[in-house]
């Protein structure tokens, strides 16, 4: 079997070469360095690649336009103490539940509520619970300080502290009649 897939390899081996070329090429270009000037002289003058240079043109126009995406990462080591950070966003978008679900507002709730009817209002005032994967990565952005339960006075979530549904994260024990 694998003598009749080397001969088929061997063929199509420069036009694959020549496309893994220009694919980095545009890699080296969307991360900014400059690599023009070596595409036009590493790029061999056959019939298959000259149309990849008015593409590759194309894309690198598009490509300078692209704006950073944003991203909140994690801060692994601070610069002071070596200390994992806390990502201050997740603090501000999300609210932790003592038994480790996470809970967000609806996206917006706060926007042209004049054009929105009163039952509409209502439900964009409820929160919505985070999933398990959701609440596993809220609960590596945070940490273990924000993981321990906070106490408040006339906490409107106190109901939801607690699962009593639940086997797991029962605290009472289970009344049967």
């Amino acid at each position: 079997m694998f003598r009749r897939v080397i001969p088929v390899a061997r063929a199509i081996w420069p036009i694959t070469n020549s496309c893994l070329n220009t694919a980095r090429i545009i890699s080296n270009e969307i991360r900014g360095y400059s690599t023009l000037k070596r595409t036009i002289t590493a790029v061999p003058n056959n019939g298959v690649t000259t149309g990849l240079l008015s593409t590759n043109k194309q894309i690198l126009d598009i490509s300078q336009n692209l704006a950073p995406v944003p991203v909140r990462t994690v801060t692994k080591f601070s610069l002071k103490r070596g200390k994992r950070k806390t990502v201050k966003a997740a603090l501000k978008r999300f609210f932790r539940l003592h038994w480790g679900g996470w809970i967000r507002p609806k996206v917006g709730r706060h926007k042209k509520i004049w054009k929105k009817s009163p039952p509409q209002q209502r439900r964009l005032r409820q929160h919505i619970l985070c999933n398990g994967t959701q609440s596993v990565m809220l609960d590596k952005m945070v940490t273990k300080f924000w993981k321990k339960p906070k106490y408040y006075v006339e906490d409107p979530y106190e109901p939801y502290h607690t699962r009593e549904e639940f086997h797991i994260t029962r605290k009472k024990p289970l009344v049967r009649h």
